[in-house]
């Protein structure tokens, strides 16, 4: 599926408030990057997250860690209900009203009694580029409370970077110089193993490997 490509104005008008740490959290200047080659392997990426949940017209799903919202377009135009919720979810609210979806925004102190809600009903589940700010000890928590939410069938879109020399390399080359990530793809994959298990694996691009998408689903849940 082709990327619904949001123009760079509205995506650096909605983390404009945002500190410059922050905004590098949401990968907006690597989609609206000088150099093309950076733009094109982060819009790649969007796009096989997209291929690998295998989104189908109805699915209900929500983005994880939504960042600038720059997702959600993409998965609306497949058909998707969707869901969005980040720590600050500004970015996603000032994104989603410019350009008139109608994605519903959960706010963090909303996300409890969301969840409570919606338990067993959602089909995918998009974590592009979060697990990775997570702190030691909150990995399992967080995905141990993504579990429930997933109806039978249901799978979880994971994207990370590969922290490999190469990878700092490029981020270096890029002009990115703050570091904010706990750990590595890896470790996430690793962790995240012990209670999902891996349908699909990719990495982007194939050399140097930057990224690792991974498509999970619970182990030992029904299936459809």
């Amino acid at each position: 599926m082709t990327a619904v490509r949001v123009p760079p104005d509205l995506l650096r008008q909605s983390v404009s408030r945002l500190s410059a740490a922050d905004r590098n959290e949401t990968a907006v200047p690597s989609y609206t990057h000088v150099n093309p080659l950076i733009r094109r392997l982060f819009w790649k990426r969007l796009e096989a997250a997209v291929d690998l949940a295998q989104l189908r017209h109805g699915d209900r799903v929500l983005d994880f860690g939504t960042g600038s919202g720059i997702l959600l377009p993409t998965l609306q135009a497949g058909g998707a209900e969707v869901w969005a919720t980040d720590l600050d979810v500004s970015p996603a609210r000032s994104l989603t009203a410019a350009l008139r979806l109608d994605t519903r925004i959960v706010a963090p102190e909303e996300y409890d009694d969301w969840r409570a809600e919606h338990a067993g009903t959602l089909n995918v589940i998009m974590a592009l580029d979060v697990f990775e700010h997570l702190a030691e000890g909150e990995l399992a928590s967080v995905t141990g409370q993504l579990r429930p939410l997933l109806a039978p069938g249901g799978r979880l879109v994971v994207s990370g970077p590969t922290e490999t020399p190469a990878y700092k390399l490029g981020r270096f080359l890029a002009g990115f110089r703050n570091v904010y990530h706990y750990r590595s793809v890896f470790d996430i994959d690793a962790q995240l193993r012990t209670d999902w298990a891996v349908e699909e694996a990719r990495f982007l691009p194939r050399f140097p490997r930057a990224f690792l998408l991974t498509r999970y689903v619970p182990r030992g849940a029904p299936r459809e």
